[in-house]
């Protein structure tokens, strides 16, 4: 089973590889016609951008994954702000929310003491999943609180949910649900990492399906808080 997985894994990395590539090239190749209008040369220049981006966020899943599996994941704990996490998350995956508008709520901005870049990157999994699924112009919303000695997102958009024969495997490493199958890249990596980095701040993930339509991700990671002398979060590596 664990050689199939291996198999499967490296099946899916290598396609989602090629296909960023082709794109990036057709692309390339396209900026040297004397043809093209300046709207054109501007749309082929975006498209570069963001495969290229997409490319070097599966570069990270790979690299992350390796990390994973290869040694233990040891949380650096320090005061950082609700919204400092948040805007390293947003930071972290670049154009991808372009096509959404997302919409933050911040209960209360105390500091509140964890490892800010675990769950960033955590957070940053999770936005990213959202803005595959949810329909372009629609609303992502994140909505960051502290409960008692926890600290607590939740990620929620307006895509079609997930199948309920889905919801106990979505953490697994490379599953890709009905949704996911019609969707002509990915590697079924992010979620799964989104739990183990939380895991190792002894935290965790869990997803749910919206009453009106659309999914919810909450992660919860215990963290004191009641501290107002917290360092700035750098970009993530």
């Amino acid at each position: 089973m664990e050689e199939q997985m291996k198999t499967a894994l490296a099946a899916s990395i290598g396609h989602d590889l090629m296909t960023r590539l082709t794109v990036i090239q057709g692309a390339a190749s396209n900026l040297k016609s004397l043809a093209l209008s300046p709207d054109d040369r501007i749309e082929q220049s975006d498209l570069i951008l963001g495969e290229s981006e997409r490319l070097h966020r599966l570069v990270q899943n790979i690299v992350e994954t390796v990390r994973i599996e290869g040694t233990a994941t040891l949380p650096e704990p320090r005061w950082a702000f609700p919204s400092e996490i948040i805007a390293a998350a947003r930071h972290h995956i670049g154009r991808t929310l372009e096509q959404h508008t997302v919409e933050v709520v911040v209960d209360t901005e105390v500091a509140v003491h964890l490892d800010p870049r675990l769950t960033a990157k955590a957070l940053a999994h999770l936005l990213e999943n959202a803005a595959q699924y949810a329909p372009p112009g629609s609303a992502i919303q994140v909505e960051a609180r502290h409960t008692e000695d926890a600290f607590e997102i939740t990620v929620a958009d307006c895509g079609p949910g997930i199948a309920s024969a889905d919801l106990p495997h979505v953490f697994d490493r490379c599953y890709r649900g009905m949704a996911g199958r019609d969707r002509p890249s990915g590697t079924g990596l992010g979620l799964w990492i989104a739990r183990e980095l939380l895991a190792a701040g002894r935290g965790r993930v869990c997803v749910a399906n919206r009453p009106n339509g659309g999914a919810v991700f909450s992660i919860l990671v215990p963290a004191p808080s009641d501290r107002d002398d917290a360092g700035s979060l750098r970009d993530l590596p």
